[in-house]
């Protein structure tokens, strides 16, 4: 279980307390874990093999990532309060834990270190992904990657990508240029938007 990203630096007792406490889940090839539109009452810990995701977004379904061993699936929605955005099927054998939000508060008032470390790990996925999106944004300009000269002149409205389960619409602002450079990022469904700037991300 110390190959399992999502709980690095717990103690063994608080692993094997999470694993018997939460729901082990066996799913066949082609299985569907969750799908959009369900409640995020949990998130899933991946014991052995890996998971497809589909995001859901104007009547289809997308391929976004594959999770795998020892990442989390889940816990986006489960923090944010808000319904699957997308389906996570399983490719080949899957095994998973599932880890209610009941056994996560379980966790926070018996043992906040524990939880703070739990906590850490689950931020790091996260903040992995919001890179992935970075990166993407970056891929999808021409040339090295910056704005042209002629593109700064207006707003580039470019992609609706995924940091990892966690939907946002992206908007570059090319309006200004640098390290002055912002992105919007709608959370959707009908979040507010924010402005985040582009470096050090």
């Amino acid at each position: 279980m110390r190959n399992i990203s999502t709980f690095g630096a717990l103690s063994d007792t608080t692993v094997v307390h999470l694993i018997r406490c939460g729901e082990v889940l066996a799913l066949e090839p082609g299985e569907v874990l969750f799908d959009a539109g369900e409640p995020s009452e949990c998130f899933y810990v991946i014991l052995k093999g890996y998971l497809a995701f589909h995001k859901y977004h104007q009547g289809h379904y997308g391929f976004i990532r594959n999770y795998h061993f020892g990442e989390n699936i889940g816990f986006v929605g489960m923090i944010a309060l808000h319904r699957r955005i997308g389906r996570a099927a399983a490719v080949g054998d899957v095994i998973v834990v599932k880890i209610s939000n009941p056994l996560f508060n379980e966790l926070y008032e018996s043992d906040t270190q524990e939880f703070a470390l739990l906590l850490m790990n689950l931020s790091r996925d996260m903040a992995r992904g919001i890179r992935a999106l970075d990166n993407l944004i970056v891929e999808r300009q021409p040339g090295t990657g910056e704005l042209s000269e002629q593109q700064s002149d207006g707003t580039v409205e470019e992609v609706a990508a995924d940091a990892g389960e966690g939907q946002a619409e992206v908007v570059l602002d090319a309006g200004c240029s640098g390290a002055d450079r912002t992105q919007k990022v709608r959370c959707r469904p009908g979040s507010e938007a924010y402005h985040i700037r582009s470096s050090g991300i």
